[in-house]
């Protein structure tokens, strides 16, 4: 037994003892769970860890110092093709956080949660509802299962802002084995802890963000209150060329304040994949026994039917009725001789469907209720509803029936990587960067499914999604191929990726870069044993 082994055994009796030998595993089964990730990329894992509590975290933490075995925190494993449950290198031990998924606080006046990093968004909806609580959640198109602490800690975008500033007060295990909270929460008797984020004296928030210092326990996690009404507009252009026009008037309608959520634009093939196992659902519905593969025919035709051009935005609005209707007249105005522009709310659904179904017999009455009920979870989304209606355009790509997959695209054959750089939000630049997209997925031989995201007035976000089959070793290696050579043209270009998979750590860390060489110096005063995910966004 080598060193390294002998010290890894060593942990493992400790962790059993602090743990229980049940949250302490390292069969077989167990680890191919882990290993298994959509991206197709190949990783050793030793052992996964379950704590179920903060002090049981820092246990773990401070085991590992004295055995100096790596450690790799999740907070779901939703991380789907940016790495899923993957440590950067090989031999680093997985701790899960999933127990860790408490609700510990809910402040209505404040409109903040504070949770623990295994609580998802359908678990806080969920409770937000069974409380009749007042509040709304900044949901995003990923699964009801995805972590709310995992996802803003990785800067990711909800359906209404970004979560990059969601936190407050963190409680953090930090890699020295000493807890560490943030803002005033680490003050005796302190009641504005989740209140005023940056707290007194330097604020340590974002050490975390994107970052290998430590594991994050708990947080409070940033609420809307309820609006008294809300709608979804969805505007649709016909023609690939109208692009840098439309990006332009979705932007100026933000910059305006018409708009204040997320516009999602995105393309045909991205439309496509979300809407057809929705509509695939519908017409299983009506025909149980029918054949799959017609079925999947006819739900294309449906959306084909359906007027969905080369790209089409989705956005929700909140506010009151009188806010809306203003929305309403301005969005016509700014997208007239542009754009077909629908607006959609509960009560329209709920009105279209009551009197449409005494005509249903009628054919284009009952495609345009398999329509309307298709749409339904896109519109619930809007309304701060999470759903898992949109991952099943995961396999769709692939030729795959809804009714044939699985709960974890991790678990199955499904290949999916993403490339996510982002973009001042000016029309021409967003063509210009489609127009690499498809030249560069052409060259590979892949479709780009894209959504662009009008994160604010200053930024678009590119979420481009390359979908392929794990079974065939020829075509993930094309998909990496891919993905890295747009990301690489990204970089020249001047248009970094925000989030990154961990084969991509080489194209944005520098180690002759002083920004990055100071990332690496904190690392070595918050975790000097270098525990904490090693080589995640650091130099070491």
């Amino acid at each position: 037994m080598n060193p390294a082994e002998a010290n890894l055994a060593a942990a493992l009796a400790d962790w059993r003892a602090a743990l229980g030998a049940a949250h302490v595993r390292a069969d077989a089964a167990t680890l191919a769970a882990y290993q298994n990730n959509v991206g197709g990329l190949p990783r050793a894992i030793p052992a996964v860890l379950l704590p179920g509590s903060t002090a049981e975290v820092q246990a773990v933490v401070q085991i590992a110092n004295r055995h100096l075995v790596p450690l790799y925190p999740l907070s779901r494993g939703r991380n789907w093709g940016l790495g899923s449950r993957l440590p950067g290198r090989d031999g680093v031990v997985i701790v899960d956080l999933a127990r860790l998924n408490r609700i510990r606080d809910i402040n209505v006046a404040g409109q903040y949660a504070v949770i623990e990093p295994g609580v998802t968004q359908g678990q806080l909806y969920d409770h937000l509802q069974a409380h009749h609580l007042p509040l709304l959640l900044n949901v995003t198109g990923a699964s009801r299962d995805t972590s709310l602490i995992g996802n803003a800690l990785e800067r990711g975008i909800g359906y209404f802002s970004t979560r990059a500033h969601s936190l407050s007060g963190l409680e953090i295990v930090l890699g020295n084995g000493e807890i560490l909270r943030t803002g005033f929460s680490h003050m005796a008797g302190v009641k504005t802890a989740y209140g005023y984020r940056h707290g007194i004296g330097p604020e340590l928030d974002g050490l975390f963000a994107q970052s290998n210092y430590g594991i994050v326990t708990s947080a409070g996690f940033e609420l809307m209150p309820k609006p008294a009404a809300a709608m979804a507009v969805i505007a649709k252009i016909k023609r690939s060329d109208q692009l840098a026009a439309f990006v332009e008037a979705l932007a100026d309608l933000r910059r305006r304040d018409v708009v204040r959520s997320v516009w999602h634009i995105g393309n045909r093939e991205r439309t496509q994949i979300a809407l057809g196992p929705l509509v695939f659902g519908q017409l299983r519905q009506r025909d149980p026994a029918g054949d799959g593969a017609a079925l999947r025919a006819r739900a294309e035709a449906l959306i084909a039917a359906a007027g969905f051009g080369p790209w089409s935005a989705v956005c929700g609005i909140p506010g009151s009725a009188g806010e809306l209707r203003l929305a309403r007249r301005a969005i016509r105005q700014a997208l007239r001789g542009l754009a077909e522009v629908l607006f959609i709310t509960d009560s329209l659904l709920t009105t279209a469907d009551t009197l449409s179904r005494p005509l249903d017999f009628i054919p284009w009455v009952r495609d345009q209720r398999i329509m309307l009920h298709a749409v339904r979870p896109l519109a619930d989304l809007a309304r701060g509803i999470p759903t898992d209606g949109p991952m099943q355009s995961v396999w769709w790509p692939l030729g795959e029936l809804p009714e044939h997959t699985s709960d974890d695209p991790d678990q199955s054959h499904c290949g999916m990587l993403f490339c996510v750089p982002f973009l001042p939000p000016d029309g021409q630049c967003a063509k210009e960067a489609m127009d690499l997209t498809y030249q560069v997925y052409a060259k590979h031989g892949f479709t780009p499914f894209v959504t662009l995201n009008l994160v604010d007035s200053r930024a678009l976000e590119c979420v481009i999604n390359n979908a392929f089959d794990r079974r065939q070793p020829d075509r993930v290696a094309a998909a990496h191929a891919c993905n890295d050579e747009l990301t690489a043209e990204f970089i020249r270009r001047g248009y970094p990726p925000y989030r990154i998979g961990p084969q991509n750590t080489p194209l944005v860390v520098d180690a002759g870069d002083v920004f990055w060489q100071t990332v690496r110096d904190l690392k070595r005063v918050l975790d000097p044993n270098h525990i904490i995910a090693p080589g995640r966004y650091n130099l070491v």
